[in-house]
């Protein structure tokens, strides 16, 4: 195995690993604790992250079953810092609180981390994105 295929086979075992919490976290029906379920209630975007959860997990499904059948590793380099900022969106999205919610100070630090995340992996992958 050449360190190409192995930083692939990373790859997947960590958008696998991503995609799971992104399910516990905007999907399922089941809140992890009183807290989780009272942030759940009081989003700015509503359903729009439970959307946005589905549809990242399904291009993840899709990107991942590429690389497993063609082993197009450029196919995952490009792709997969675009699925990886759309995580960050995302979750970005599910951390935004209302105003009149207990843990808006919490959610607006949630907030400015991803964002700073997001521009820290837009400028590490300008190339590939931009």
């Amino acid at each position: 195995m050449n360190k190409l295929e192995i930083l692939g086979y990373i790859w997947i075992f960590i958008s696998i690993s991503l995609s799971m919490g992104l399910y516990k976290l905007e999907i399922s029906n089941h809140p992890i604790d009183k807290k989780h379920e009272y942030i759940k209630e009081h989003r700015i975007f509503g359903s729009l992250t439970k959307y946005l959860s589905i549809t990242s997990i399904i291009s993840l499904i899709i990107l991942n079953l590429k690389f497993i059948i063609d082993k197009d590793y450029k196919f995952i380099v490009s792709y997969g810092s675009i699925w990886l900022f759309f995580f960050f969106f995302t979750m970005l999205t599910g951390v935004c609180q209302k105003r009149d919610s207990a843990y808006f100070n919490r959610g607006l630090i949630a907030m400015f981390s991803l964002l700073f995340a997001m521009a820290v992996y837009a400028y590490a992958f300008r190339k590939v994105l931009f």
